[in-house]
């Protein structure tokens, strides 16, 4: 069970996550202290300390159904939405195009200015020839559609949530907040940690669309875009970080040498998944 990249503390009962970054502790427990009354499929808060969080711990199961996650991900999302007067928007939501080409932009330069070893050239060079032809993109709608926010966990992803007792528990909401549906639809189907069906998904943007009263625009392409490319470099960033401050002083260079490699690869692979309405 994945919690989050903070520092996490488990026992036999409890699990004990102690937060680094202000920003993320106040998200994490204004979202618990939210819904605590709200009967969610959220782990129970033993204590609230500073700069800590004691959470209950559950024997989840790994989840598997894509179909599952979907269904389950839309009963969330409209329990979470019936609350009024949220108080954060998700961390970088989508606010413009112009903010977040920027966004891209900022990861995508610190990659460029990493010296590489020879062995990870090849792939890489294709991922940024890739990535560079998307920024050098010049569309001429790149108006923002005022569409109402819905209330996300935003690190949305099979990696922060598991199964018990045929119930899909969500955690981890650091990220937690007000968040643009494109950016939601966006982040679920590029998920790094298991490729979402096209079928499922455009299955679940319905029921969203028909739950919260909107329309994906004619433009939605435009921010898909740039948001699979963030999604590369968020896996790419692992190049960026170097191997005593991305794990621990314990990790071999050759581990750490595999885990690029798989960072690599799973990176790579995106060229190939084809856009949400892209015709197959």
């Amino acid at each position: 069970m994945k919690i989050s990249n903070n520092h996490i503390i488990k026992n036999e009962k409890y699990i004990i996550k102690k937060f680094l970054d202000k920003n993320r502790y106040n998200r994490e427990i204004y979202f618990y202290k939210k819904y605590k009354t709200k009967n969610l499929n959220i782990p129970k808060i033993i204590s609230i300390e500073k700069n800590k969080i004691v959470l209950k711990k559950y024997k989840f199961k790994k989840l598997k159904s894509q179909k599952f996650f979907l269904n389950e991900l839309l009963k969330f999302l409209v329990k979470t939405n019936k609350i009024r007067k949220y108080e954060f928007t998700s961390k970088e939501d989508l606010k413009s195009y112009k903010d977040l080409r920027h966004q891209v932009l900022l990861r995508y330069k610190k990659l460029e200015n990493i010296k590489i070893e020879k062995k990870f050239l090849y792939k890489l060079k294709k991922i940024k020839t890739y990535i560079s032809n998307i920024l050098k993109q010049k569309p001429t709608d790149t108006k923002l559609k005022k569409i109402k926010r819905i209330v996300s966990q935003s690190d949305i992803g099979f990696h922060n949530c598991s199964v018990q007792n045929r119930k899909l528990y969500f955690y981890d909401f650091e990220y937690a907040g007000l968040e643009h549906p494109i950016k939601i639809i966006c982040n679920i189907y590029y998920q790094p940690e298991k490729r979402i069906s096209k079928k499922f998904i455009v299955e679940f943007i319905k029921d969203l669309q028909r739950h919260y009263k909107f329309t994906l625009p004619n433009n939605f392409v435009v921010f898909e875009k740039l948001y699979k490319v963030k999604m590369m470099l968020t896996i790419l960033s692992i190049f960026i970080n170097t191997r005593h401050n991305f794990n621990s002083k314990t990790l071999s260079k050759r581990s750490f040498d595999k885990l690029r490699l798989d960072r690599l690869n799973k990176a790579y692979r995106y060229i190939k998944i084809p856009y949400l309405y892209e015709k197959n």
